[in-house]
């Protein structure tokens, strides 16, 4: 029998090495102070955003979609999380109140 095959059958899990996951506290945040653009009618446009990948946590506000993690880039001036539903603006802050993405 295959070592490999045996220990990562049902028998014997492969240990979890996370930890439990951080809860999270979403506060809404101005676009006009997160992202370089223009305010169109009733919606923030802003060019070459690129979302780094969806996060666990969905919309407080919508509450259609998944947030997406959009870091500091050419125009994004605060790492945040965006809904792509609403498309509104979220920084995270941990219980103690620290910043979940830091800059």
């Amino acid at each position: 029998m295959n070592q490999m095959n045996h220990y990562h059958s049902a028998a014997y899990p492969v240990p979890d090495q996370r930890g439990p996951e951080p809860v999270l506290f979403l506060v809404e945040l101005d676009p006009q102070r997160v992202v370089d653009g223009v305010r169109y009618d009733e919606n923030y446009l802003a060019d070459d955003v690129m979302a780094c990948g969806t996060m666990r946590e969905t919309c407080p506000i919508c509450e259609e979609g998944h947030l997406q993690l959009v870091l500091r880039q050419k125009n994004v001036r605060v790492a945040h999380l965006f809904c792509i539903e609403c498309t509104r603006c979220f920084g995270a802050f941990l219980p103690d109140g620290s910043p979940a993405l830091a800059d």
